[in-house]
This record gives C-alpha cells, structure tokens and sequence, in this order.
C-alpha cells in the first residue's frame, strides 16, 4: 500500500500533525509527505492511501490547498477521471485532518474543512475513512490563546493530541491490515 501526506502548515501546528502520521505510518509501510505549493504536480491516483490536512482558515483550508484541490479537480475532469455519482475505487481510501486555534468555537467551526477535504477525495473514488481535528495554538496573535472558548491553547498540539493522532494512524492501519486480507 502506497501511501501521501499532503498538507498545508502556517504556523506549525498542521506540520507537527503530517509529522505524526508520518512517523506511524513508517512503522509499516512507506510513506511520502509531501506540503503543498502553488505548482505542485503530483497524481493522487498513484496512492493507496492519502491523508489531506491544513489548518482552518474561515471554516476551510488554506488557499494554497483549495488551489491545489480545484487545480486537480479540472485536470482530472478533463482526462475523464472524474465520474459521475463518484464510483467508489476499491483499495482507495482517504482522512483529512486539520488544526485550529482560538478564535474558533471548537470542532463544528473546524469541521466544514476537513468534510471539504473528503469531498474531494469522494469524487476520486476515494472511501474516506476519517476526519481528524487537533487544537492548536494561534501563532499570529497568542494572547487569544489564554482566554477562549477551548481555554488555555498555548501548548497545543501537545503530546495528548499528538498520541491521539498515533493512536488513530494504527487503528487505521489495523483495519486496512484486517480488509487487506479477508
């Protein structure tokens, strides 16, 4: 199984994420990470396995990823790889994950990015299998990181979220063992 982290990271928060699923997708299998950039050029279909993330900005991804996904979503239009009602490809299977901060009113505020992200991956024909969402500190302005509605954020991702990633890469890897082999 091949398997892409594709991220976007403003302030590191959302690297320190990728990183994490990096690390425990390498326990068993290879891995390419991969942070968007403006011209990046790169097939999604030569990949099994692929985790989206970025940090939320304004309910959704950065413009750099939202650039990326609808510069792939004409491409493969064009080449017909775009099906109508989204036909599942077996052995395909996609997460997003993301990270806010503060000024956010928690997980319903974050989530309209990462459902973004899936929607994508659905019209692949990709099966999404998650979407995973971290708190982490604002990096721009930190006095909002004391105060908010998620409480002290300073610190954040620590090493609870970032177990909480881990913990999520296995069960993940556990069940696509399981699936692989019945």
């Amino acid at each position: 199984m091949k398997s892409l982290i594709l991220y976007d990271s403003l302030g590191g928060n959302t690297v320190k994420v990728a990183d994490t699923i990096e690390r425990s997708l390498l326990k068993s299998m290879s891995c390419q990470m991969i942070k968007v950039e403006k011209e990046l050029s790169i097939d999604l279909f030569e990949y099994d396995l692929i985790f989206m993330g970025s940090p939320v900005i304004d309910w959704l991804p950065t413009n750099t990823l939202m650039s990326f996904v609808k510069r792939k979503m004409k491409e493969y239009n064009s080449m017909g790889l775009i099906k109508p009602s989204s036909p599942i490809i077996p052995g395909k299977f996609g997460i997003s994950f993301g990270t806010f901060a503060g000024p956010h009113i928690g997980e319903n505020e974050a989530s309209p990015m990462t459902m973004w992200l899936n929607s994508f991956l659905q019209h692949l024909g990709y099966t999404t299998l998650d979407q995973w969402l971290v708190v982490g500190k604002h990096n721009k302005n930190p006095e909002i990181n004391k105060n908010g509605r998620l409480g002290n954020i300073e610190d954040r991702p620590n090493e609870a979220d970032l177990l909480y990633i881990e913990n999520k890469v296995n069960g993940i890897l556990s069940s696509l063992s399981a699936w692989n082999h019945n």
